[in-house]
């Protein structure tokens, strides 16, 4: 849900104020992708950077709060192997003879008054970038050394080959600040983000199959899970068609991609049931408490595809 957006002095970065996740994404202009998402308040929706493009002001307006957003240190998460590319903001800063994270000395890239581009060493933890020029070594901020990420499962992990506003859950250890998630070549829409989990809707794949899932965050990119997409499912028969109102009645429901089935039910009622096989699906219809004609409802990540089945009222005697 982006909402506010600014760019920094000179257009370099673009910040994005994400009111579904709470984050402000920072985006490299020239390449059009996410370097950072920053986390702040609860519903950020307008954004505003300094004109030194040093800070950042975010209102958030389900917090009802104004926070401030250092911008000197773009991103300031980063891989502890080093080799993330990182832009500082400052004054001053011509003529760069060094730049340290830590005590570890960086490779600079790039030198202006205003601003240093520089690749970053490897490290551990956090650490205060400093910066030294012919007047004097002055601290710019902090950079966060991040582990690699690791993915521990996936709920659900199939749905239609259209893609699905359905949440699909990632699972695992060193997640925050999550850049980017992909199922196979297909990027898939990040809704919140946390140390252990990733929240996101998948978009829709060239067909059906199985994908690998890789996340990527600043401190580099994990993957060994598969989301499997499906071609959507369809109910073409159901027979017998008709039962008493007391249930009990075995029914065989016929059509395609029901092999993934989770749900059977008549009249929205949940009803037992057995996967025979991709084109066929077993059930015994739950009781009802009206005789007429309702639908039996398939469920699963091929959609909700439906038939039709009758209820008659038990003879009297």
């Amino acid at each position: 849900m982006p909402g506010g957006i600014t760019l920094t002095p000179g257009a370099a970065r673009a910040y994005v104020a994400n009111r579904g996740s709470n984050t402000v994404s920072v985006i490299d202009t020239a390449t059009r992708a996410v370097v950072e998402n920053i986390g702040v308040g609860n519903g950020p929706t307008g954004i505003v950077v300094f004109p030194d493009g040093t800070h950042a002001y975010v209102s958030n307006s389900e917090a009802g709060t104004i926070g401030e957003m250092a911008t000197t240190v773009i991103p300031d998460q980063g891989r502890t192997a080093g080799g993330t590319t990182v832009t500082l903001t400052g004054h001053h800063l011509a003529n760069a003879s060094a730049v340290r994270f830590g005590t570890t000395q960086a490779a600079i890239a790039a030198n202006t008054a205003t601003s240093l581009t520089v690749t970053t060493p490897a490290g551990s933890g956090v650490v205060p970038v400093t910066v030294t020029t012919p007047g004097g070594t002055g601290s710019l901020g902090f950079f966060y050394y991040m582990p690699l990420p690791a993915l521990t499962g996936i709920s659900p992990a199939a749905g239609p080959v259209a893609g699905s506003d359905q949440e699909i859950v990632i699972t695992g250890r060193n997640l925050a600040g999550a850049i980017d998630v992909y199922f196979g070549p297909t990027r898939a829409v990040i809704q919140s983000v946390s140390d252990t989990q990733v929240t996101v809707r998948a978009a829709g794949a060239p067909g059906p199959g199985g994908v690998a899932v890789t996340v990527f965050t600043a401190g580099g990119s994990a993957d060994g899970l598969t989301y499997t997409y499906v071609s959507p499912s369809t109910v073409t028969g159901v027979s017998p068609g008709t039962g008493p109102t007391s249930g009990g009645t075995v029914v065989t429901l016929t059509g395609t991609g029901l092999s993934t089935t989770d749900q059977v039910t008549f009249n929205g009622v949940p009803a037992p049931f057995e996967i025979v096989s991709d084109t066929t699906v077993t059930a015994t219809s739950p009781p009802s408490g009206a005789p007429g004609t309702f639908d039996v409802t398939v469920t699963g990540p091929g959609g909700t595809p439906s038939g039709a089945f009758t209820y008659v009222s038990d003879p009297d005697i």
